[in-house]
């Protein structure tokens, strides 16, 4: 009778565990045919207890280490459908670009956040899409504003998220969701804006708040939440300088105004914190409040910025006031070859015995081009025979460069014709000044980069797919450096993460980097050399600018002359800190 009994139950067991199997596997089709990609291998779901310090509003996860999906025991009936769909979409996520950073139970800045919202957020929607004939409601959610959001950052995570993902469906299809996976967002206001494009600025240390940190911080207050949204809204950069105990908050934003909007609620939320502060000052752009204890705020704006200034008592609270009111940055250089701090003044009497001067960036680094236009002023206030050669232009635009520097064509013309958004990408503002010096003062500007059209044709067929008079455009291109093969080589195989690049992927893209260096110090040296320049300041990313074996030894290598290279320091994660450097400019 026991054995009778024993076998029944086997076979319920087995029956329910077929009945999951067939579930799992229809649902693994109708996921498919939402999501316009196939599952690579089935998917393995389990049910478990719900451990004593998971959250409430958590009804299961996707594990990364086993590949398997785990449903807490006591899900709502009408709940389950839904999860189980959302976390099955993690795993095809999973099987197709690999999640290292799901589910973490802490996001630590802007892009982990931006990342944690588009994963959830294709999940969100594709789980929407499955259930939308069966339940018609489940989108409700989408339609919900961010402003009304109990738990504002679920609500960013999966309906903001997923407004995003269907923002980019509806433009260019999954295969635009799918390409994002491969290049994911870095900041939380390219979520929040899917239809705008959000050209971020990495200003001052780098350690950016964020948008939807600023409308979390204005949220939590009465006195500023109604405005929260609005006041964020136009966030495209932020970051700190630290003094001692005082700390000077800078956020860019696109418009005055924005900047005005966000100001006018900070100063809200911080009246409403510390109800002690007096206002002591007020002119246009500017307040100033002090606390019981002495303490000093100002709240600041600046054209398209914001600033804040706090300090428990006045020592450094002018220095820092000063660099809000638009006082240039302290500069400090260090002489790697003496390993001492140099002047400003021996630094320049030093740049000047060399003729290529190469400048790296982080392209986002506002301070990195603060620094890069102070050594090109320095530099043709003591000897006007210089030009400054760019990255960011293709050799094919040097006539339009030519143009715009002698005044032949409006700036508006001038983008256009370069198609500066498309081509390069990054904000115009932060090279505007650039440009415009060596336009007022009639500086050459050399377009440096190898023709788009050209290394992308490297990057998809490799060298042996161009043809000769492609060659003959790109001219002589050294592929046997050994010591930039291996350092691009390590490189770029880091860059791919976990996804191993095959052998063939990595020479392509090495070919690509080699010919990018190749090109620009060829245009470098020609356009010195062409024009009888004395010298030649190279404006570069620090991965080609930065390393002796790139930029700038194969500059000097055509022009018989001196390299050198500056490395700046802006305290903003930016640059390369184990490249080449014969100087450090470092920004306070």
């Amino acid at each position: 009778m026991n054995a009778l009994r024993t076998v029944a139950v086997l076979l319920v067991l087995a029956t329910a565990a077929s009945a999951q199997e067939d579930r799992l596997r229809a649902l693994e089709k109708d996921i498919a045919a939402a999501r316009g990609l196939e599952f690579k291998e089935p998917v393995r779901a389990k049910t478990i207890d719900r451990p004593a310090d998971a959250t409430k509003h958590i009804q299961g996860y996707y594990s990364t280490d086993d590949k398997t999906l785990y449903l807490y025991s006591d899900i709502s009936g009408a709940y389950e459908k839904g999860v189980l769909i959302h976390e099955m979409a993690h795993a095809l996520q999973d099987q197709h670009f690999g999640l290292a950073k799901l589910h973490q139970s802490t996001f630590e800045g802007e892009s982990e956040l931006a990342l944690a919202a588009l994963i959830e957020g294709d999940a969100t929607l594709t789980m929407i899409e499955v259930l939308k004939t069966e339940q018609p409601k489940a989108g409700a959610m989408l339609e919900s504003p961010l402003e009304k959001a109990r738990n504002l950052q679920s609500a960013f995570l999966y309906a903001q998220g997923a407004r995003f993902v269907r923002a980019l469906k509806e433009k260019g299809g999954w295969e635009a969701v799918n390409a994002l996976f491969r290049n994911p967002p870095r900041t939380t206001a390219a979520i929040l804006h899917p239809l705008g494009h959000v050209n971020p600025v990495r200003v001052r240390n780098g350690k950016s708040v964020g948008e939807l940190g600023i409308i979390r911080m204005l949220a939590a207050n009465p006195a500023s939440a109604a405005d929260a949204v609005k006041a964020a809204a136009g966030w495209k950069g932020d970051g700190e300088t630290v003094l001692g105990a005082a700390r000077l908050w800078e956020v860019a934003f696109e418009t005055a105004a924005d900047a005005e909007d966000f100001a006018e609620a900070l100063a809200l939320l911080r009246c409403a914190q510390e109800p002690t502060l007096v206002a002591v000052h007020a002119e246009k752009g500017l307040r100033e409040w002090r606390g019981a204890g002495g303490s000093l705020l100002a709240i600041a704006t600046r054209g398209e910025r914001a600033y804040v200034v706090d300090r428990p008592d006045d020592a450094d609270f002018s220095r820092l006031l000063g660099q809000a009111r638009g006082e240039s940055p302290e500069l400090s250089v260090l002489s790697v070859k003496d390993g001492r701090a140099i002047t400003w003044g021996e630094f320049t009497d030093r740049l000047l015995a060399a003729d290529i001067i190469c400048v790296g960036e982080t392209h986002d680094s506002e301070a990195h081009h603060q620094v890069q236009l102070r050594v090109i002023k320095a530099l043709f206030a003591s000897d006007e025979s210089l030009g400054v050669g760019m990255e960011m232009f293709q050799t094919p635009l040097q006539q339009t460069l030519d143009r715009y520097i002698a005044g032949s064509m409006t700036e508006e013309e001038f983008l256009k014709e370069t198609d500066w958004a498309k081509s390069w990408g990054f904000e115009w503002s932060l090279y505007r000044p650039i440009v415009e010096f060596c336009r007022r003062n009639g500086v050459g500007l050399a377009a440096l980069n190898a023709p788009k059209a050209l290394t992308r044709k490297i990057g998809k067929g490799g060298w042996e797919s161009l043809s000769e008079e492609d060659r003959i455009a790109l001219g002589e291109v050294d592929l046997a450096s050994p010591e930039h093969r291996e350092h691009w080589l390590e490189r770029i195989g880091a860059m791919h993460g976990d996804k191993k690049p095959s052998e063939d992927q990595l020479e392509r893209t090495y070919q690509v980097m080699a010919t990018w260096d190749s090109v620009m110090a060829a245009s470098t040296a020609r356009f010195q050399q062409e024009r009888r320049l004395h010298r030649m300041v190279v404006v570069a990313g620090s991965g080609h600018a930065g390393y002796r074996f790139g930029i700038p030894a194969r500059a000097a290598a055509l022009t018989g002359g001196k390299a050198v290279i500056v490395r700046v320091d802006a305290g903003d994660g930016g640059g390369d800190i184990d490249g080449d450097a014969d100087f450090v400019v470092k920004v306070r």
